[in-house]
């Protein structure tokens, strides 16, 4: 397994267990612990058909990039940001989901490429300052098992399951087909499996907060990610796929080892509705350079060895429980994803032939082409590093 997979499969778990707490509820008003307030919410996650939730998430890396390359000297220290909000339908058959994500801060990355590298030129600096105007205002729909997603005003058309494929996560998600999705989210609302005293420790009750004119109380906890892996890998095989229980077993031990801060925060509201979320993890560098190792990569080429801290904060603020969601398929011309891939494929800008990459003499713009090597630059595993934000417009 490539040891981008080991990355990529532990923001997927992470996800997986922000589910578990993603939830809402009636109550009274009877004292309760914070561990039975958090259950009660977590119990009543089957009871959300629709949601909407703003999102804020940031990453912070400070450490010595010319590990990556000379080339990349100038893009740490560093901080990289998403903000957005997403419409969520669970009511049907198929999951419908839409959104707005707008992308900010990759000229800094573009900037930073820039001056440490004196091989860069005016072509490339063009092509790169066209990706980051196409990135800054996008959209996505999902329908009937379709992703819609646009890009620079035009519409472009995939499988919801290509995406895991195109974005380097098929190798996660493979073998799923066989997991019953409605046991999958029966046991995340089983506080027996995922409840406060099963994955949570040192939970404290912080105060009564206003959470976007919701009064809330705001709790606290460490995430106990080894027996929430466990319990995972258990429930991941008792819904169907003992291929995808493997996978997180095998990669387990590496994945807790990563994590060294795993920090969880709630925000439930009178009514136990789950109104905010924030989980906070702090990387360790040396168990990522370590993990590169035992997948055969030359810990050398990672980078990781020269990075001193790695950290992420997912925010989440939650509304409109159960409220109807107008969530459709676009009108108007519809691209199949393919055209949007094939004018990256051929483009010298991600085979980064001014900064030492490896792209064919095939690819002569940013528009088209026919190169073989579109994507693997050395630049290729690195295209989050900077300073982005994205914003929900409903």
């Amino acid at each position: 397994m490539k040891k981008s997979v080991f990355l990529t499969m532990g923001a997927t778990l992470i996800t997986a267990l922000l589910l578990a707490v993603v939830a809402s509820g009636c109550g009274d008003t009877t004292a309760v612990s914070p561990s039975e307030k958090i259950d009660s919410s977590i119990q009543k996650q089957k009871d959300i058909k629709s949601l909407h939730v703003d999102y804020n998430v940031q990453m912070e890396i400070k450490g010595d990039a010319t590990a990556l390359g000379a080339e990349f000297a100038g893009l740490m220290p560093f901080s990289l940001g998403i903000q957005g909000g997403v419409d969520v339908d669970n009511s049907g058959d198929k999951a419908k989901a839409k959104g707005d994500i707008t992308l900010m801060g990759l000229d800094d990355i573009i900037s930073g490429l820039a001056g440490s590298s004196d091989e860069m030129d005016a072509d490339t600096m063009l092509g790169l300052g066209m990706i980051t105007s196409m990135f800054e205002d996008m959209k996505f729909v999902m329908v009937d098992e379709k992703l819609y997603l646009n890009l620079a005003g035009s519409w472009y058309e995939t499988d919801a399951s290509s995406a895991g494929d195109a974005t380097g996560l098929g190798d996660v998600t493979s073998g799923t087909d066989d997991i019953d999705q409605q046991c999958i989210e029966d046991a995340l609302s089983d506080t027996s499996k995922f409840g406060s005293t099963m994955i949570m420790t040192e939970v404290t009750e912080v105060g009564s907060e206003d959470v976007n004119g919701v009064e809330a109380m705001h709790y606290k906890a460490n995430l106990d990610f080894d027996k929430a892996l466990t319990e995972l890998a258990n429930v991941t095989r008792d819904c169907g796929s003992a291929e995808s229980a493997g996978a997180i077993e095998a990669s387990q031990s590496d994945l807790n080892k990563m994590f060294k801060k795993k920090e969880i925060e709630m925000w439930i509201d009178k009514d136990n509705n789950l109104v905010g979320l924030k989980v906070t993890v702090d990387l360790d560098p040396a168990a990522i350079a370590d993990t590169a190792g035992t997948l055969g990569a030359d810990t050398a080429d990672s980078g990781a060895e020269g990075l001193e801290s790695i950290i992420i904060s997912l925010d989440l603020k939650m509304s409109e429980f159960n409220k109807e969601m107008d969530i459709s398929k676009p009108s108007g011309t519809i691209l199949p994803m393919e055209d949007l891939l094939g004018s990256f494929g051929g483009s010298d800008i991600f085979g980064m032939d001014s900064m030492g990459g490896s792209s064919t003499t095939g690819g002569s713009s940013t528009t088209g082409g026919s190169s073989t090597t579109g994507g693997t630059s050395t630049t290729g595993g690195t295209s989050t590093s900077g300073t982005s934000t994205s914003s929900y417009s409903r």
